[in-house]
């Protein structure tokens, strides 16, 4: 501890002069603004990144993850901190109160909107031009669909988030739509009273298709549904579904490609 603080005063006057230029060691504490920093080419400036953050092997990961002590921060040497709304408050006064640039931004986006205006925010951070697709023209959902996180589990996704925007984006009508709560659970007497035309099972391995319907068709309840029992089933990235990312802004137009596959 003693020798963290002999460095503050270096690491201070570093931080105050870094800021009139775009930052050059920069620390996510994020996976969506790692990404956010990857996606606006930045990713040269990361020098520090949570163990959930799909960057590089050689970026280091901070310890402590997402909410790590505002001295192990301190002693990377970062001239901008890049912040969730789940950082403690303790840790944003710490670092602020030390002179580090910290800037916020939402852990969770509750729409693709939010997603876009964070993206470009943290690209004017950077000086990037960085332009985005704009949101594609609305599509009737039609299709009645469920979206599930894991074939054996009831976790899903309702209004109030990018997953659900993701869904009608692709012309589908999630049926967890009217259920209480933004990531409910759905029972399964809930799932066969639905009935859902299609199952969307979010993926964060590499599951084959094959094998995932292969679980459902198996399960006790599932089976009867109809789209387990006419293989309407896709198996899509959770990344997209779970991280409001940059990867969640062209997740609409993919799944709709894969549901008009089957």
């Amino acid at each position: 501890m003693i020798c963290v603080f002999r460095i503050w005063p270096v690491l201070l006057a570093a931080a105050v002069a870094a800021r009139a230029d775009p930052p050059a060691r920069v620390v996510s504490l994020a996976p969506n603004l790692t990404d956010m920093v990857l996606h606006v080419g930045a990713g040269e400036s990361l020098v520090a990144v949570t163990p959930f953050c799909a960057a590089p092997d050689d970026v280091p990961r901070v310890v402590g993850g997402m909410q790590p002590e505002a001295e192990t921060i301190l002693a990377i040497g970062p001239d901008l901190v890049l912040a969730s709304s789940i950082t403690p408050a303790p840790t944003l006064r710490q670092l602020r109160g030390l002179g580090l640039r910290t800037e916020v931004f939402s852990a969770m986006a509750a729409s693709l909107d939010e997603i876009r205006t964070a993206t470009a925010r943290l690209a004017a951070i950077f000086g990037r031009d960085t332009p985005l697709k704009p949101a594609p023209d609305g599509i009737r959902p039609s299709r009645p669909a469920v979206l599930l996180f894991g074939a054996d589990t009831a976790y899903s996704a309702g209004c109030g988030t990018h997953a659900h925007e993701i869904l009608e984006s692709a012309g589908l009508q999630n049926i967890a739509a009217g259920v209480s709560g933004p990531w409910p659970q759905l029972g399964e007497e809930f799932l066969l009273a639905s009935d859902p035309d299609v199952i969307i099972v979010a993926d964060y391995g590499e599951a084959k298709r094959e094998a995932v319907l292969a679980l459902l068709r198996g399960h006790p309840v599932r089976r009867h549904l109809r789209a387990v029992r006419e293989g309407r089933v896709v198996v899509f990235p959770a990344r997209a579904l779970s991280i409001p990312g940059p990867g969640a802004l062209q997740a609409g137009q993919k799944l709709r490609d894969e549901v008009e596959k089957l």
